[in-house]
């Protein structure tokens, strides 16, 4: 799913993704280069990252 696809379903920012994407607490492939690039996330690394928000 994309990063837009992946903040609705956790009830979050686009941004917030990215940011999660950039420290490494969410599991996205990146596609394409600088800053036309976009990610493509599975639904297992959402569900897993909603896992560990609710761990806090």
């Amino acid at each position: 799913m994309s990063r837009k696809e992946a903040a609705k379903v956790v009830g979050v920012s686009p941004r917030t993704i990215l940011r999660a994407i950039q420290a490494r607490q969410l599991d996205a492939e990146k596609i394409g280069e600088g800053k036309t690039c976009s990610y493509m996330i599975s639904r297992s690394a959402v569900a897993e990252y909603i896992h560990k928000r609710g761990r806090k």
